[in-house]
């Protein structure tokens, strides 16, 4: 919206609309709407104009004077009779130059209605037959409110507005568990953080004193009688004991016994109906109870009383939406009233349960006298969700979703996991259970969040335990409900969980660290790997620590898959707690085709575990790219495997512990032929490599694996002459990792009176941090007709900007470099790397975005400006004031040559 609003009044309006579409369609707002119709009429396009402009008239009030002006203008271009709207409070204004005709439900409205009309329907107005602009008016959209309301101090606060009329403060109703009137307040503050883009809540508070004598929960409507998000709310949620699990119910397993299936619903018919199609299809003897909270999409409640006339399900409806908890109650109080008294499956609407779901739950939910329910794993379910727990994984349709069903039958079977809740999307209860606990409390959790939580502690102060079930799959699609207000809700019935449950939040949070429900999805996630095994397979054996051995690892994943071969990944696996540690001796196994990140493996003592995997998977090859914080074991896979291994050479990391060959200054340390020098170094500097191990005894070992490999490739001549000095019988195959020659000359510069000078990467000692603040010191001490600009990150941003010769952008996703260097419409590239670089992409990426690049003389990046041309070489060891004279003196074709 603000960029679009700048580049409106910076005379451009067609990139204005475009950015305004996007804003007035995230944000449904009235002066987006407006802004998007002025940009239209600036583009030329009325009849777009009218378009965006209609809309805003039929469903907001005006929201200034100019918007009225636009309507008349716009109106008068595209020919019609005249507009309409609604001003700020209600009153409906028109325009036209012949007489105007009003018409709710069909009927004739008198003009003298337009300026207090009715609260509902759709009012249509005309002049000579033909509708004005923005006919019809939606009456009841100018009083919706939206908003929120929890517990706070004994009283309440929350927030709401009028998202149709937002300069408004709404009025608010309070009324006790009765329905009588306890008070009515205003929410007049607009300090608070918008719920949506664009949105303007205004905060309310209801102090305790004017809720004397209230019992019981308490409903917050809005005017038009529609309860809040939250709402009903009790002011005072008392906690409860629930720390010791109960005694065991007195309860006979019956494996036999039948299940129904509640589903609540609301709307979304197409998700609804295609989860009642798979329930049928995968559970058709169990009755189906459907209850329709008031839907408001008339398709879908046609299309549940066909199902209903048909036999196929049993129909409750409620007449007004009273939220999830309401209806899956009507529900599950209608499924024990059912003539076989079956156990009950409570299944969200927007969900789709995989076969062999019903027969799974129900025999997890009988292994034992004392469980009272039992959840699948799904695709977005918190503590129970897979791949990954506590994330939105992609959702499983169809045929995909029927193999998944199948895989994790078969990798878990029979298995069941304490829990310390149910997860609400889908939970078989039993039916002592549900009878014993009763039902879920809809006074407390409004419209949902957080009732199976409440449920499952009431349960399990009773004695029932809850489980979850690997072989059983339901997907869900999950996040949708409540929209952006979501958030608030979610976070205010988790606060209502905690202080009726105190240390709840932290129960859950050790069920995650201990994650008992690992060792079910790496099984899963192993059925998968072997059962889509039917290629021959790569294993790409690397660090995970991103940079250009990363680019090339990805670049070999595409090109394997390309030959029609499998690649498989292992990477050290990271520390939780410190995401740049490697946990010691933790590796995991992945297939960038599959989302398989249970496979992870503690060496030595599981590496006969990776190892048979790795045979199931028909690994016929390893490519051994980098063994930074592997456990040594992983060096040795292709031998244990017996298959041949190639090894990619990306740094000095087999010669050098500090990898880079340089020491604690970022310098090149000179490569000295005594060890005992190297020694010294890495006392003085550290080491960079996980185990502590001498220079000498890594060459050794490096030897030994040279030796032993089929081939080892590195990127360019430079490496390969360097690492003859340690291996003179190496005949390492040379393999560019990019086509200089193909990239095109730079191309001619605009003249400056200011030399732009791009610096490209990360930027850190070994890339030469201290050379780049010399050079700026000295651009800024001899104010030089030089400034440099960092695409990338550096370890000390501020102090090259204290300069003010210095910008830096930012770190960057490696696609979008190119870009990100011709955005800075450089002149010269500077990649002042003071270590002998295997390859360097940002020169490659320099090239490509049309620059000439300057390089110290050290590595494969002087090596490539030698042989393409395209830049200059500096002397290695140069002061900044050096670097800046040169940089000033290469000669740079310009336009006018």
């Amino acid at each position: 919206y603000a960029l679009g609003l700048a580049l409106l009044r910076a005379g451009e309006p067609a990139r204005a609309a475009a950015a305004l579409a996007v804003a007035a369609a995230a944000s449904d707002a009235a002066e987006a709407w407006v802004a998007l119709a002025t940009a239209e009429m600036d583009c030329g396009q009325p009849v777009r104009a009218a378009a965006a402009l209609a809309g805003m008239l039929g469903r907001h009030a005006l929201p200034n004077a100019e918007a009225a002006a636009l309507a008349r203008r716009v109106a008068a271009a595209v020919s019609a009779p005249g507009w309409c709207g609604r001003r700020p409070g209600g009153a409906v204004v028109a325009e036209a130059e012949g007489s105007i005709r009003a018409e709710l439900a069909g009927r004739r409205l008198a003009p003298a209605r337009l300026a207090d009309p009715p609260a509902q329907g759709l009012l249509c107005l005309f002049a000579d037959g033909r509708d004005l602009l923005g006919s019809p008016i939606d009456l009841a959209a100018l009083g919706r409110v939206e908003g929120g309301v929890e517990a706070a101090a004994g009283g309440l606060a929350g927030w709401a507005w009028h998202p149709a009329d937002p300069g408004r403060s709404p009025l608010l109703v309070v009324r006790d568990a009765d329905g009588a009137l306890l008070c009515t307040v205003r929410a007049r503050d607009l300090a608070m953080e918008a719920v949506r883009p664009l949105a303007r809540p205004r905060r309310f508070t209801v102090g305790h004193k004017r809720l004397a004598g209230a019992t019981g929960p308490l409903a917050v409507l809005g005017e038009n009688g529609v309860p809040l998000l939250g709402s009903p709310v009790l002011p005072r949620p008392a906690p409860a004991p629930w720390g010791k699990d109960g005694p065991r119910p007195p309860v006979h397993s019956d494996p036999a016994r039948p299940a129904a299936v509640v589903v609540p619903v609301h709307g979304a018919a197409g998700a609804t109906l295609a989860c009642l199609r798979q329930v049928f299809a995968t559970a058709p003897a169990a009755p189906v109870v459907v209850v329709d909270d008031a839907s408001p999409e008339p398709e879908l409640a046609a299309a549940l009383d066909a199902l209903a006339s048909a036999g196929r399900i049993l129909l409750l409806r409620h007449r007004r939406a009273r939220g999830f908890p309401a209806a899956a109650n009507a529900g599950l109080a209608r499924a024990l009233r059912l003539p076989d008294r079956p156990d009950v499956a409570l299944l969200n609407s927007d969900t789709l349960p995989a076969p062999g779901w019903l027969a799974a739950l129900s025999a997890a939910v009988h292994a034992e006298g004392d469980i009272g329910t039992a959840t699948p794993f799904s695709n977005d379910a918190s503590i129970v969700g897979y791949p990954e727990a506590g994330c939105l994984n992609p959702l499983p349709e169809g045929a995909a979703l029927a193999r998944l069903g199948a895989l994790a039958a078969a990798a878990n079977p029979g298995a069941a996991v304490d829990v310390p809740t149910a997860v609400g999307f889908c939970m078989l209860i039993r039916r002592e259970c549900l009878a014993g606990t009763g039902l879920l409390r809809e006074d407390v959790f409004a419209q949902g969040y957080g009732e199976e939580n409440d449920f499952c502690l009431r349960a399990r102060r009773l004695g029932w335990r809850h489980v979850a079930v690997p072989p059983a799959f339901v997907a869900h699609r999950g996040g949708a409900s409540f929209g952006p207000a979501r958030t608030f809700l979610l976070r205010r019935n988790l606060a209502v969980l905690e202080t009726l449950y105190p240390g709840w939040r932290q129960t859950v949070a050790a069920f995650e660290a201990a994650d008992p429900l690992a060792g079910a999805r790496a099984r899963l996630d192993a059925a998968r790997l072997r059962a889509t095994s039917r290629r021959r397979a790569v294993l790409l054996i690397t660090h995970d620590s991103g940079g250009g051995v990363e680019k090339v690892v990805q670049a070999r994943l595409s090109a394997l898959r390309a030959e029609g071969r499998r690649p498989l990944v292992l990477r050290p696996e990271r520390a939780v707690a410190e995401m740049r540690a490697y946990r010691p001796g933790r590796c995991r196994l992945d297939d960038p085709a599959l989302s398989i990140p249970n496979l992870r493996f503690a060496l030595p003592a599981e590496f006969a575990g990776l190892l048979a995997l790795l045979r199931r998977a028909r690994v016929e090859a390893v490519e051994l790219h980098h063994l930074l914080g592997h456990h040594p074991l992983a060096g040795t896979i292709a031998g244990c495997l017996g298959v041949p291994f190639d090894v990619h050479v990306h740094d000095y990391a087999g010669i050098c512990p500090r990898i880079t060959l340089t020491g604690g200054s970022g310098r090149y340390c000179g490569e000295p032929e005594n060890p005992r020098a190297c020694e010294a170094c890495v006392a003085d500097a550290g080491s960079r490599l996980e185990a502590e191990i001498s220079a000498r005894t890594l060459r050794e070992a490096t030897a030994a694996q040279f030796a032993a490999a089929r081939r080892v490739v590195v990127p360019s001549r430079d490496m390969a002459t360097r690492l003859r000095r340690y291996f003179p019988a190496l005949a390492a195959e040379v393999a560019p990792l990019g086509d200089d020659a193909a990239l095109p000359p730079p191309p001619p510069v605009a003249p400056a009176p200011v030399r732009v000078v791009c610096v490209v990467g990360g930027i850190g000692p070994e890339k030469g941090y201290a050379v780049l603040l010399d050079c700026a010191r000295d651009a800024a001490n001899r104010r030089l007709p030089l400034r440099f600009v960092v695409v990338g990150h550096t370890p000390d941003d501020a102090a090259l900007h204290a300069t003010g010769a210095v910008f830096v952008t930012g770190p960057y996703a490696p696609e979008n470099a190119v870009a990100e260097i011709r955005a800075q419409n450089a002149h010269l590239a500077f990649l002042p790397s003071l270590w002998p670089e295997a390859w360097g992409f940002t020169l490659g990426e320099a090239w490509e975005a049309g620059l000439a690049a300057a390089v110290f003389d050290i590595g494969a990046m002087a090596e490539r400006v030698r042989r393409r041309g395209g830049g200059v070489v500096l002397p290695l060891g140069q002061g900044g004031g050096a670097v800046n004279n040169a940089l000033l003196a290469v000669r740079l074709p310009t336009v006018q040559e």
